[in-house]
């Protein structure tokens, strides 16, 4: 089962889930000198511009989806996740986030996938995995705004080649305590745009209770 593939829009989303300030919608990171950089207010508006409240690029009706917290957490989780072992599925209905094996499946996975396979793509939407280029782009996005010249120095060092990289890059990175967890929150936002951008695609307009 896969998922069809649609055009990205930009992201709407709560202001609850993204770091803003007077001039960034939102904002991606900080560089070296500690200032922010992202899409600005300006660039989110031109990108509204022409877009009802509430309806896609085709002139039809989005569904809104009204997701607590801890729910849009479950579902920005399962688009984290690599691997062929597992495939998540999004109830539109209700938030749900469910899980299913891809292999070796008992009698529960069975009953489970008849039910999406008879919801999918009116329902259930099987959530996308993020990409390794994705990945990629995001730890080198995060090298440029590490301060510590000499770490910095050693993560472009890791990011130009070799075996195992994001193993390599998250190890230069647990030298510094504060820097590691400051690049999962980095992550962590990037993921949040992307999982909006795919219910956009969908359809789906998410907010947050």
């Amino acid at each position: 089962m896969s998922v069809k593939k649609k055009k990205k829009r930009k992201d709407r989303i709560s202001t609850e889930v993204l770091e803003q300030d007077e001039n960034f919608y939102f904002i991606a990171g900080y560089t070296a000198g500690g200032f922010p950089y992202g899409l600005t207010w300006e660039e989110y508006e031109m990108g509204q511009n022409g877009n009802s409240c509430g309806m896609n690029d085709k002139g039809g009706p989005m569904k809104e989806l009204k997701l607590t917290k801890q729910q849009f957490q479950e579902l920005v989780d399962a688009y984290d996740i690599y691997g062929d072992s597992m495939e998540a599925f999004l109830n539109i209905e209700t938030g749900e986030v469910v899980t299913l094996r891809a292999f070796d499946r008992d009698e529960e996975d069975e009953e489970l996938s008849e039910i999406i396979d008879e919801g999918f793509d009116d329902i259930y939407f099987q959530i996308p995995q993020r990409e390794s280029r994705e990945g990629f782009e995001d730890m080198v996005d995060f090298a440029k705004t590490v301060t510590d010249a000499r770490l910095r120095t050693t993560l472009m060092d890791v990011l130009n080649g070799g075996k195992r990289i994001f193993r390599r890059f998250k190890d230069a990175l647990a030298s510094d305590s504060n820097e590691i967890e400051r690049y999962y929150r980095f992550v962590e936002e990037r993921n949040r745009i992307r999982v909006v951008d795919w219910l956009e695609s969908i359809d789906v307009k998410v907010t947050l209770e």
